[in-house]
Formats: C-alpha cells, structure tokens, sequence
C-alpha cells in the first residue's frame, strides 16, 4: 500500500506547473531566473543562467512569475524504454547505472557519439558468483535517418558462460526524444556446452511508445510478440518518473497466448545517468 501512495505522490509532482522570476527593467529589458536575494525598497538579485545580476528597486517597473514553457531537461534514459532499445545513442561521454528489483544492477557506457554497450550481475542472496545471472549487450546508432526513421542494431546476451540466451535486433525509431515510437525485429538465441548455438525458427517482433506529458513524466508501453506455433504476447506498460539525472521506471506486464491470458509481476527499476 505504502509503495502505491508514493506512485501516486511521484505523479502528482510530476504534473506541477513550475514557474521563474521574471524582472523588467524601466528601460524595458526583461530578466528571467530566479529571485535569491531581497532587500525591501533596496535592491534584488537574480540568478539567470550561470551568471547572478543585481539591480536596485529604482530600476524595476514590474516583478511577476510566469510558467515555464517547453521542459526543463531532457529524459537521461532515452535509450530505452522498459527494456527493449530506441535508435537513440546514450550520447558521447555518457554513462549509467541500472537497478532492477534490488537483485540485478548493470553499467551502460558509451564509446564515442554511436556505440554503448551494457554489462550486469545479478545479486539473489545465497548463490556464488558463477550461479550470477550476467548480462552484456552491443548497440550500434547510425547518423542517418531515413524521412523522420532513425536506426540502431545490437545484440544481448544473458545467462551463464555454459549455457544462455540473447536477442540480436535492429531497433527502428520515428519521432523525437519525448514522443517516438519504435519497431524492433529481432532473432532469439541459445547456447549451451551441450548444443552449441541455435537460433529460433521465428522473429521477435517489438512495438514500443513513450509519450511525454509533464517536465517529468512519461508513459511507456512496450509489447513482445513472440512468433511459433502459437503466439506469445508479452504487454508491458507503465511510467518513467526522472529528473536530471535519476530516473525510475514502474510497469505491469500482461501476458497473453492462445492457452489464456495473465498478469506477470510488476517491474521497478532506478537508473543513474553521470
């Protein structure tokens, strides 16, 4: 109960209207930031930007806040969505953490403006080192778009040195940083000491969303088709609730095939981008 109020209190936040200083000047100038200091009948500062300016009272014809327009900050995981990829890069110099459940963390970092990849470990109490689930993964982001596409190709591995399992994919976005949608067809993958590699007979198609509706709220949706005999559907959807840097990710994943449908677990996850 106490995790669903603080979703709701995080939502709420989210879609306060947020508001600057504005100062104008007699001689009609107009400064916007914000107020941090005040002396009555003497003189304000403002700070706007990175520099602060001092004005005394006899200057100013007006003080009034008005709403910011547009948002203050970008989403620091436009990347991804839940899980599967974007066509967005991480961005040259960037790097992430992610906590999924407490029980899995992983790095994300990027090598030049085009190319991250993502390595994890699972933590679950009670197993050794090599009974760690690890993760690795390889994007690469092209320069160009085709009309308002832009593409990405990879790959994910998850599993043990002995045996696992991963996705190798080409991600399709249109649309920009706060309201895209994208189409990811992809081929899974196995591999035990046993067997070898094998791959499946049939794509995995994903059909993801983000639609941006505050400063820092987005919805997500993201939906696994898995194609064989009979289909298998994987629908995930949720928010990011993130600032500047840190974000969080909440989702319910249904799960649907011919033999019935039901409702999975929901997922949690805190990503740190520095």
């Amino acid at each position: 109960m106490k995790f669903f109020l603080m979703v709701i209190f995080l939502t709420s936040l989210s879609f306060t209207q947020i508001y600057e200083d504005v100062v104008e000047l007699n001689d009609g100038s107009i400064i916007k930031g914000v107020i941090i200091e005040t002396k009555p009948d003497e003189y304000i500062k403002i700070k706007s930007g990175d520099n602060i300016f001092v004005y005394q009272m006899d200057q100013i014809n007006i003080i009034k806040k008005e709403e910011i327009e547009g948002y203050l900050f970008d989403d620091p995981h436009k990347s991804r969505y839940f899980f599967a990829p974007t066509a967005t890069p991480i961005g040259s110099g960037n790097s992430y953490i992610r906590n999924t459940w407490l029980f899995f963390n992983s790095l994300g970092v990027s090598f030049g403006e085009n190319v991250s990849t993502e390595i994890g470990i699972s933590v679950f109490p009670g197993d050794g080192l090599n009974n760690q689930l690890k993760q690795f993964s390889y994007k690469y982001s092209t320069d160009k778009t085709y009309g308002d596409w832009q593409s990405s190709f990879g790959f994910l591995y998850l599993g043990q040195i002995e045996f696992g399992g991963g996705f190798i994919f080409a991600s399709f976005t249109k649309g920009d940083d706060d309201n895209n949608i994208s189409i990811t067809p992809g081929l899974a993958y196995f591999q035990d000491s046993d067997n070898g590699l094998k791959f499946a007979e049939n794509l995995t198609l994903v059909y993801s969303g983000k639609k941006r509706v505050s400063n820092s709220l987005s919805l997500i949706s993201e939906n696994w088709f898995f194609y064989g005999e009979d289909l298998f559907i994987i629908s995930n959807s949720g928010f990011r609730f993130f600032g500047r840097q840190l974000s969080v990710d909440f989702s319910w994943p249904f799960l649907i095939s011919s033999g019935g449908s039901g409702v999975g677990p929901p997922l949690l996850s805190f990503s740190y981008t520095f």
